[in-house]
Order: C-alpha cells, then sequence, then structure tokens
C-alpha cells in the first residue's frame, strides 16, 4: 500500500513551484527537491563584511595624522620663536638647520592643500608656521637683486675668520698664504691659539705674523688676534664681571670673548669689536645625561655676561662701529637682540643663504657674522671657503666705506685702565 505524500513533503513543493514558474510536467531537479528553510529576510545581511580597512577610514586616519604633524611642528617653531636666545634650556633644542624652518612647512604645504577632512585648520597651521619659519630661515632674498657696484678705492678692507686653533692641524706655510689671498687693511682673528688634550691653550706666533705681515699693527688678547694697517689709539678686551670660574687653566680664553680696536681712518676714528661669544652647548657631552644640561645652563649663564658686557661697551660707544667674528649666534633667534642698532652687512651681500658652517660639505648653519652702524655703506660682504684643512668656518670679506662726517666730536673718550684686567 503505498503512502500518501505528507503535507509539505519536498515532491509536493517541488510541483507547486513548478506551477508557479509555469513549467509544470517539467522533470523535477535537484535544486527543485531541496528543502529550503524558511527564514527571515531582515536576519541576512546583504553583503559580506569588508575585510581590511575602508578608503575612507583610511583616509580620516592619514588627516589625522597629518595634522597631528603641523600642529606638533606649529608648536616647535612658535616656541623657538619665543624661547630661543632667552631661555637656556632651548639652547640645547632649537639647533636645526635654519633653512628647515623654511622647507619643512613648504614640504608640508601640498598634503595639507590636498587633505579631504580638516583641510582649512591644516591649511591654517601650516601657513602660521610656514610665516614663522620664513622668518627664522635665514635667508637673504635681496642677495638676489644686490648688482656689483664699484667699489671706492678708498674703501675699509676688512676680513673676520675663525682660524679653528691656527696653523696647528695644517702646514704653516699654506695657512698663511691663505690668509694673505685675501688682503685687507684689518684682519679680525679669532682662535689664536692651540689645543692639548681637549683644552684651549695660548700660543705665541707674533714673529711670524710680524714677518707675514710687515707694517701692520698688532693686537692681542685671549684668543683674538687683530691686524691693522691703520694705527691703533686705543686696545680694550672686554671682560665681564661676575664670571664664573674658567673650566681650563688659560682663564683669558674665558673671560676674553671681544677684543675692540679703536683705529684713525682718514682722520675718523672706528672701532672695530673682534668677536667669538661661547658656544651655545657642549657638543662632546651626551644629551641624554644630567651634565650634559648643566654645561648648557652655565655657557647661557656665561653667554649672557658677555653679551651684556658688549652691549654695555657699544651702547657708550660713539664712534661709527664694525663688529665681526664667530658669534655663535643662529638667525631668527632672541640673542639678536643685543645688536639692535647694527646693521648685519649680509643684507648687502650678493649670498641667498649666507651660512658659514662647516666648510666640508654644504654649510647650513651661520655662525659668524658682521655687524656695522647704520651710517658704514656696505659694498661688499663675500664669504669665502677656506680649505678644509685649515678651518671648519668660512672666511668673511668685507669693503666697506665709513660716514663722511669727522667723527672726532661724536667719540666717546677711550676708557683708561685702572688695572691690569683692563690691558691687552
Amino acid at each position: 500500500m503505498t503512502r500518501p505524500p505528507a503535507v509539505g513533503s519536498p515532491s509536493e513543493e517541488g510541483e507547486k513551484r513548478a506551477e508557479r514558474e509555469g513549467t509544470a510536467g517539467a522533470p523535477a531537479t535537484a535544486t527543485d527537491t531541496a528543502t529550503i528553510p524558511a527564514t527571515d529576510a531582515a536576519s541576512v545581511p546583504a553583503t559580506a563584511p569588508a575585510t581590511g580597512t575602508t578608503p575612507v577610514r583610511r583616509g580620516r586616519r592619514r588627516a589625522v595624522f597629518l595634522l597631528a604633524v603641523v600642529i606638533a611642528w606649529t608648536l616647535f617653531i612658535a616656541a623657538r620663536t619665543a624661547f630661543s636666545g632667552r631661555w637656556w634650556l632651548w639652547n640645547g633644542l632649537g639647533l636645526a638647520p635654519p633653512l628647515a624652518h623654511l622647507l619643512i612647512p613648504l614640504a608640508l604645504l601640498i598634503p595639507a592643500a590636498l587633505v579631504a577632512r580638516r583641510r582649512r585648520v591644516t591649511l591654517g597651521l601650516v601657513l602660521v608656521s610656514l610665516l614663522l619659519g620664513s622668518w627664522q630661515s635665514g635667508l637673504h632674498p635681496g642677495a638676489l637683486l644686490h648688482g656689483r657696484d664699484e667699489v671706492p678705492a678708498d674703501a675699509l678692507r676688512v676680513v673676520s675668520w675663525n682660524t679653528f686653533f691656527w696653523d696647528q692641524d695644517s702646514d704653516p706655510d699654506d695657512f698663511y698664504a691663505y690668509l694673505k689671498s685675501r688682503p685687507a687693511d684689518v684682519y679680525l682673528l679669532q682662535e689664536y691659539q692651540n689645543a692639548r688634550d681637549g683644552e684651549p691653550v695660548p700660543i705665541d706666533r707674533l714673529a711670524r705674523v710680524e714677518a707675514e705681515f710687515p707694517g701692520y699693527h698688532v693686537a692681542t688678547a685671549g684668543e683674538f688676534l687683530t691686524l691693522s694697517r691703520y694705527p691703533l689709539t686705543a686696545v680694550t678686551a672686554l671682560r665681564p664681571d661676575g664670571l664664573a670660574a674658567p673650566d681650563t687653566a688659560w682663564a683669558d680664553y674665558w673671560n676674553i670673548r671681544a677684543l675692540r680696536t679703536d683705529l684713525r681712518v682718514g682722520g675718523r676714528t672706528v672701532s672695530l669689536y673682534n668677536t667669538h661669544l661661547p658656544d651655545l652647548l657642549n657638543v662632546d657631552r651626551n644629551p641624554l645625561t644630567p651634565s650634559y644640561h648643566r654645561s648648557v645652563r652655565q655657557l647661557s649663564e656665561r653667554r649672557e655676561r658677555h653679551f651684556g658686557e658688549l652691549r654695555a661697551d657699544l651702547d657708550a660707544n660713539e664712534n661709527p662701529v664694525v663688529l665681526a667674528g664667530d658669534i655663535n649666534v643662529l638667525p631668527g633667534t632672541g640673542d639678536l637682540r643685543w645688536f639692535r642698532g647694527l646693521r648685519d652687512a649680509a643684507d648687502d651681500g650678493d649670498s641667498l643663504y649666507p651660512a658659514t658652517f662647516p666648510v666640508r660639505g654644504p654649510a647650513l648653519w651661520r655662525l659668524d657674522w658682521a655687524f656695522v652702524s647704520p651710517g658704514i655703506d656696505v659694498h661688499r660682504h663675500v664669504l669665502d671657503d677656506p680649505p678644509a684643512d685649515l678651518s671648519t668656518h668660512r672666511l668673511i670679506d668685507l669693503r666697506l666705506s665709513l660716514p663722511d662726517t669727522d667723527t672726532d666730536t661724536h667719540t666717546a673718550p677711550a676708557p683708561t685702565p685702572d688695572s691690569d684686567k683692563d690691558r691687552s
């Protein structure tokens, strides 16, 4: 006896489906005979879940990362603007090559303009950092516009150079030959010294100097040597009071960081300051150690006293001034406030980026400067690369014209030494 099919059996469901689709009588297939359980359509996902990160999410993360980088850089450049040269701790932090303060925001400008999210905020911060960075970049765009004017025949020729331990690491004949290849009326030379066991030591090369530069007047004090074709009317070594005990046996190296010489040039008196101000930091110490930061702070305190002594002398000096040397100041920093009232001679030079250190490879930092009184005309400000075995610093070559007015009636009397410490 054949058992009738149960209601809802596979064969019955297949026949009904075939009738609905207009295929009654067609042979049933395996699909037709498969049981399709009833389900809730809402419980079945429309698509399979995506694997990985969606493009929208990736774009959001990139925008957040870019904004974080821009915020960090803007805070850094703003802090450098506020603290450099004013807070000792910054002396060990803000030492990036000055040109980087312009190049980094320029590099951030393109992705900031293309980012889809938070574009306005990101782009605005980049523009702020670009504005601040351009002021601290050390660029002199005016150099592109300056022509080579004719230098008057009576122009004062001044050379300033950090010799880097004089002739210690080079052939003395090569050293003097290079120096004489840059003819000058006045040479402002720093690091007239040698080094022994990592410490500065004084030297005596005056016999050779006088033989190489006959007829020049010579002034020395500490690490400084000044040569002049013109008579010296006064020589003053600037020694500030209240300095900490020197770090090495040669006290004058630490205590004298500027040598002033007054010259008579064409009936006028002009003051030249041969300068080498203390370093910002000691590169031989590990920045992750407490001794490094103590050293940075001690050097900062010493710098402040030397800056203050130099500023006081400038304020009391009514002569035209030429100040040059390795002053260890970076462009756009607060230390430049000590030279207010003087003009950067590089403004009239032909170098777009007048960096002076190091000589080997591209010069990235400007440590050596020349400043002049507003009334002095600068006809030339040229940087020259010495042979790398002579020095790590580039040489500054100036051609200047002094004011026409006789400065005798505007000259402060030369200070009279009241103790041995005021004699050089």
